[in-house]
């Protein structure tokens, strides 16, 4: 049952959200079909009788109306009737497919740290990992930012389809492979503080004998440095160590990409600690 107010903005929603009987057609073809989101060529086909303009026009008058949201140049998504069209907005995880189309992809860094929840701020960024390079490199849809962010072939592994709901599974790295992008960029996972209470909190339930491997392949001397020093810095036991710093070279590396170069060194790991070491162990206490 819905109270008075509640009768009346669902009345008023709906008012606005006349159809006509071309409007009819491609909302039934695509519940049909159970698809929440299509294209501009696809609606194109269950419209034959009508021109490429027109079939534009109608998708254009249709968003105003409130049917539609519009989510990228000839994509749409269908607003479920009942919905306010103002302040709807589908989880977001679910709207990347869409927007990347064929390309390799997967959802990462930070916004991989909060599917796995291991963040304590949510984020209205959504960060994918493309194979292909997607201009512009950020897109807005209502508040939420989406940011494609290339990786070369070299570094495209780890990915699963993971559960966000009961209905819907989306591309996204493991936990092992996002603590190592997030350990090569950090800028891209709130800073290299937010990765360590991300490492510290799942010290359990990380697989040390996958991120090591994951570590060889992505093949690279900032995270191994930032890896090994991290994890020996909050005393997690593992074998893992011993085999990183086999992997090390002498060249220095920052701690914290987005800080100066300054600060002690630290010649085991051949980091510089340009940030304070109390400041990377409070980590663990939040």
């Amino acid at each position: 049952m819905y109270h008075c107010s509640e009768f009346n903005s669902l009345i008023s929603t709906m008012k606005h959200k006349n159809t006509s009987t071309q409007s009819n057609e491609i909302l039934s073809y695509f519940n049909n079909k159970n698809k929440v989101c299509f294209e501009y060529k696809e609606a194109i086909k269950v419209l034959p009788n009508s021109k490429e303009n027109t079939v534009r026009r109608l998708l254009s008058d249709m968003t105003s109306r409130g049917l539609l949201m519009r989510i990228k140049d000839g994509v749409y998504y269908i607003i479920p009737y009942e919905e306010n069209p103002e302040t709807f907005m589908p989880d977001w995880h679910v709207l990347v497919k869409y927007l990347v189309k064929d390309i390799k992809h997967y959802i990462g860094y930070y916004s991989a740290l909060q599917i796995h929840n291991l963040i304590t701020q949510p984020s209205l960024k959504e960060q994918i990992v493309v194979a292909k390079q997607i201009r512009p490199s950020e897109i807005k849809i209502k508040d939420v930012t989406f940011q494609f962010i290339y990786h070369n072939e070299s570094h495209f592994f780890g990915e699963k389809k993971t559960w966000i709901d009961n209905f819907n599974k989306v591309s996204c790295s493991d936990i092992e492979k996002t603590i190592i992008d997030c350990l090569f960029k950090p800028d891209y996972a709130g800073r290299i503080v937010e990765v360590a209470r991300a490492i510290y909190s799942t010290k359990e339930k990380l697989d040390y004998k996958k991120l090591l491997e994951y570590t060889i392949k992505f093949n690279s001397q900032a995270v191994i440095k930032r890896l090994g020093y991290i994890l020996e810095l909050f005393e997690i036991e593992t074998e893992i160590i011993q085999e990183l710093q086999k992997l090390k070279t002498a060249s220095y590396v920052v701690l914290d990409t987005e800080l100066p170069k300054t600060g002690k060194r630290n010649s085991r790991w051949s980091i510089q600690q340009n940030l304070d070491i109390e400041t990377i162990k409070s980590a663990m206490f939040t």
